[in-house]
């Protein structure tokens, strides 16, 4: 296994496509369960990275498993949904999307709870942490998740 600043060493290479992805995502977010353009994002990524994917868990959700051995599994996962809020920060990025609720009515939406940034840091991990040398210690599981609210969720499935 890595010790800590072997995984910091690809913290640079990470870094050079996590702004780009942070950005699209925050500019492109998307309600509970509709999460289509998100979830694409990161399957792409998750393959690209060497991750066998499975998509549409949950309707919209997405695990990568980074088969790495027979240790222990790691589990990491990020939620992905946006708020129905409208946006008002005037950052050149800023989401102008609306999208049809639940209810049927037109809404803003923005990533006002951070999940843009969960995302785009579940994906970094997902590249730094099974690190150099490190592919045949423990298996790696990535897991973007449609919503929080699980009981609420529970209940659309």
């Amino acid at each position: 296994m890595s010790n800590l600043n072997d995984v910091l060493n690809g913290l640079s290479s990470a870094s050079l496509w996590q702004e780009r992805v942070y950005k699209d995502l925050h500019a492109h977010p998307e309600l509970s369960f509709q999460e289509t353009r998100t979830a694409a994002l990161a399957a792409a990524k998750l393959k690209e990275l060497g991750y066998e994917v499975l998509e549409q868990i949950g309707r919209t959700g997405v695990v990568g498993v980074l088969r790495n051995g027979t240790g222990q599994t790691v589990l990491a996962r990020a939620d992905m949904d946006a708020l129905p809020v409208k946006e008002r920060t005037g950052l050149p990025y800023a989401s102008t999307l609306t999208a049809t609720d639940d209810t049927g009515a037109s809404v803003p939406v923005m990533h006002a709870c951070g999940h843009d940034a969960h995302v785009t840091c579940l994906l970094g991990a997902a590249e730094l942490l099974p690190g150099p040398g490190d592919r045949g210690a423990e298996p790696s599981s990535q897991c973007s998740s449609p919503r929080k609210r699980w009981r609420a969720a529970r209940r659309r499935w």
